[in-house]
């Protein structure tokens, strides 16, 4: 198994689009206005729902949790460095975390407090 989708919650889904969208650069695969935004990762989904309408019943079982989650995304190691200074610049306070000989991650967080981390697979023990 791996994991298909990674779901956080936003309150300002604009906010969470100009940040994901833009800061990141995730490509935006389906958008309901005040309801959800999903972006499509490599081998899996990034589900960004606000909290206040993924609650209510609908076609899927209503879900809903509360900004401050984690995901972490993948990096290529050899770009942490053009992340960090991409992340810096757009004003974001990043923490630099070295896992011995595995890697370094990036810590920072999303508009609504989640943490977000850009760290390279092999900080598991996972090759690609």
């Amino acid at each position: 198994m791996r994991v298909l989708e990674t779901c956080l919650y936003v309150t300002d889904l604009g906010r969470a689009e100009q940040f994901y969208s833009g800061v990141l650069g995730l490509p935006l695969f389906a958008k309901v206005p005040g309801r959800h935004l999903f972006y499509r990762l490599e081998g899996g989904m990034l589900l960004l729902f606000d909290p206040r309408a993924s609650a209510q019943p609908g076609d899927v079982p209503p879900h809903a949790g509360s900004p401050g989650g984690h995901a972490c995304l993948t990096l290529d190691p050899a770009r942490t460095d053009d992340w960090e200074a991409r992340l810096r610049a757009a004003g974001l306070n990043v923490t630099r975390y070295a896992w011995g000989d595995r890697g370094e991650s990036l810590y920072f967080h999303d508009p609504a407090g989640n943490v977000l981390e850009l760290a390279p697979p092999r900080i598991w023990g996972i090759t690609v």
